[in-house]
């Protein structure tokens, strides 16, 4: 077992390169890269799954097909574009939740211009500029739909924490979830029955700073063709209380530490499971699942990725 400190990108994509050197090699080493072509095509079906113990009426499904083409190849960059199609909802009232629905239903038939470095690690959004103000502009519409339902003086409070969940930052870190996933574990290099261990700042799934997490990659099992990952994922517990603090101040109300302490404490954790097709250079599958307790409160948010259309070879 190896453990090393990691930093992303602000998002945190691109970390798992960080330590793509920091292991010894060994002869059964799996290294993670893309085999891509300019003009390579394939195409993704992504579903967003949450079920809720306590609220099972909220259980629910969303399902969206992302195309995906490639631009340009060179030894040191690879250009997509990433266009999601219409996100449809097969089941549940997940729906019905804007602040669940607004980044995929705003996104669909959007072209997100990706960049990736040349072993395949996500770098960055490249038309963020117009990617932007076109999310923000949904997000508008859907926060004063919702606060001419409330109160007066409601308002304010439910507007600046519904600003923060969905502000720009947020928006785009959202807008680039699925790639981040898809692509988290391009320029990897780990070596059959070893476990990294990584100390990170991961995205925070409210929006606000990044959240302290351990994270542990292992490599299961490998063929000609193919390999597995396992990845854990262990939110830092004293970060989640904070967060905890800062949504009920953003509502206008104040909580004492005497309080804070009488919470139910919050865990958090994520568990990955990666198919790599060493053919190809891309995963088969990647299915994440993040699941939030407090107290009795109990629930599992999913997402399910899988390569529906391979590029042709």
């Amino acid at each position: 077992m190896v453990r090393r400190a990691a930093h992303g990108i602000a998002t945190g994509i691109g970390v798992f390169a960080v330590v793509a050197g920091a292991v010894p090699a060994f002869a059964q080493d799996i290294s993670v890269a893309p085999r891509l072509r300019s003009g390579d095509q394939f195409r993704l079906e992504i579903a967003r799954v949450r079920e809720d113990a306590s609220r099972p009426q909220q259980d629910g499904r969303i399902t969206t097909t992302i195309d995906v083409r490639v631009v340009a190849v060179a030894a040191d960059r690879i250009d997509l574009e990433w266009t999601p199609g219409v996100a449809t909802s097969a089941t549940g009232q997940i729906a019905q939740d804007p602040l669940l629905t607004t980044a995929p239903r705003a996104l669909s038939g959007m072209v997100l211009r990706l960049a990736l470095s040349g072993d395949g690690v996500l770098t960055g959004l490249t038309n963020q500029a117009d990617v932007a103000p076109k999310l923000q502009a949904a997000v508008d519409i859907v926060i004063k739909g919702l606060t001419e339902k409330l109160p007066p003086e409601q308002r304010k409070g439910f507007t600046d924490l519904v600003a923060q969940m969905l502000s720009p930052a947020a928006l785009l870190e959202s807008a680039t979830r699925d790639a981040q996933m898809y692509f988290g574990l391009n320029g990897l290099t780990l070596a059959v029955g070893r476990t990294l261990e990584l100390d990170m700042q991961q995205p925070n799934p409210l929006g606000g700073a990044l959240l302290p997490a351990l994270v542990r990659i292992r490599a299961e099992s490998a063929t000609g063709d193919s390999a597995l990952f396992q990845t854990t994922t262990t939110y830092d517990g004293a970060a989640l209380l904070r967060l905890t603090r800062a949504l009920v101040e953003q509502t206008g109300a104040r909580i004492s530490d005497e309080e804070l302490a009488k919470l139910p404490t919050i865990d958090m954790d994520e568990n990955g499971r990666y198919v790599f097709d060493r053919t190809l250079g891309l995963m088969r599958e990647v299915v994440v699942s993040r699941r939030v307790v407090a107290g009795a409160e109990r629930r599992t948010d999913r997402w399910e990725i899988r390569l529906s259309k391979a590029p042709d070879r």
